[in-house]
């Protein structure tokens, strides 16, 4: 059962354009360290907690092909998410 909001919101050509691209708009590792600021850090880990949460809306309310789609997903965005807390904290520990 997918939300017609979201359907149309996928379905809008030029006028999400931008929109799409802000999907594949995120900063390499080396970026994220690369000052002594954690905003950067702190907002993409931000990001991927809300597509884990996206993705998992879509394994309860999503066809049987979306959820499985979304399940490996979301183990993807959590490795990620991990990999990046173990780094913080290793760079936590060499200061």
């Amino acid at each position: 059962m997918r939300n017609e909001k979201q359907k149309e919101g996928l379905d809008g050509g030029e006028q999400n354009s931008e929109d799409i691209s802000k999907l594949f708009d995120y900063p390499s590792v080396g970026e994220l360290f690369s000052t002594a600021d954690t905003r950067r850090f702190d907002e993409f880990c931000a990001r991927l907690n809300v597509t884990r949460d996206n993705l998992e809306r879509i394994v309860r309310y999503g066809s049987r092909d979306e959820s499985e789609r979304a399940t490996r997903a979301i183990k993807a965005v959590e490795t990620t998410l991990e990999f990046l807390q173990s780094l913080q904290k290793m760079r936590q520990e060499q200061k």
